[in-house]
């Protein structure tokens, strides 16, 4: 029992270090999960969890809430894992084309490396705004976008361009696209079809807008360059 030495309780070593080891095994728990689902697919059974992590299943069950707040923990782990993956892409270094394929490739990369995680995330439920975690990822990654682009708008001379409606446009298409393309049994384009087809529209559609603002941009221009000016 802790011992009072005034006016506040001390705090019982063993709870915190009780606490320490319970976020560590969620930790590993659900690791052990996303490497399940990778292997086996989004609809994984606590049965074979329990089996891979050697635990009895009501063992399991104790380290979280319920399975929701065990599966949102996983889509959580899955999100950040995606947004490592597009974040360094979002410097805009090279020329404007190279950027657009960067951009693209990373999405279209990790999907296709990770099509089980992806499914799992329920990219298709979730649109943009509505409040989920994968709907406020992609929410994120279009405002990410629509700084960088009103930065070189700004650079230059067109300021306050409603910018954000773009990029919100091109993370949506963009991720409508891969999500149909992976969904689909009899695909039309090949993963490098894909690829091109996405990097073409975005650059269409990027063109029109900066024409819109009074901007003419090649491809081949770099965006440092753009900046710099």
């Amino acid at each position: 029992m802790a011992e009072r030495t005034g006016g506040e309780p001390q705090i019982d070593g063993r709870s915190t270090r009780w606490d320490g080891h319970k976020a560590q095994r969620q930790v590993e728990l659900v690791d052990a999960a996303v490497a399940l689902i990778e292997e086996e697919g989004s609809h994984f059974r606590m049965q074979r969890l329990a089996e891979r992590v050697g635990l009895p299943r009501s063992v399991l069950y104790r380290h979280f809430k319920d399975r929701a707040s065990f599966d949102e923990l996983i889509r959580r782990r899955v999100v950040e894992s995606f947004v490592k993956r597009m974040e360094p892409t979002l410097s805009f270094e090279g020329t404007v084309e190279e950027s657009v394929h960067r951009v693209v490739g990373a999405h279209l990369d990790w999907v296709a490396q990770h099509p089980r995680l992806y499914a799992y995330m329920g990219v298709a439920e979730h649109a943009m705004g509505d409040g989920s975690l994968v709907a406020d990822t992609k929410t994120a990654i279009a405002l990410m976008l629509s700084e960088r682009f009103s930065d070189v708008l700004a650079a230059l001379g067109v300021k306050g361009a409603p910018i954000r409606s773009v990029a919100v446009g091109i993370v949506g298409f963009v991720d409508t696209a891969v999500n149909q393309w992976m969904r689909d049994p009899e695909r039309e384009l090949s993963e490098d079809e894909l690829r091109a087809m996405l990097c073409r529209s975005v650059w269409a559609v990027l063109e029109a807008a900066l024409r819109d603002f009074g901007v003419e941009l090649t491809p081949q221009q770099r965006v440092a360059d753009v900046e710099g000016a």
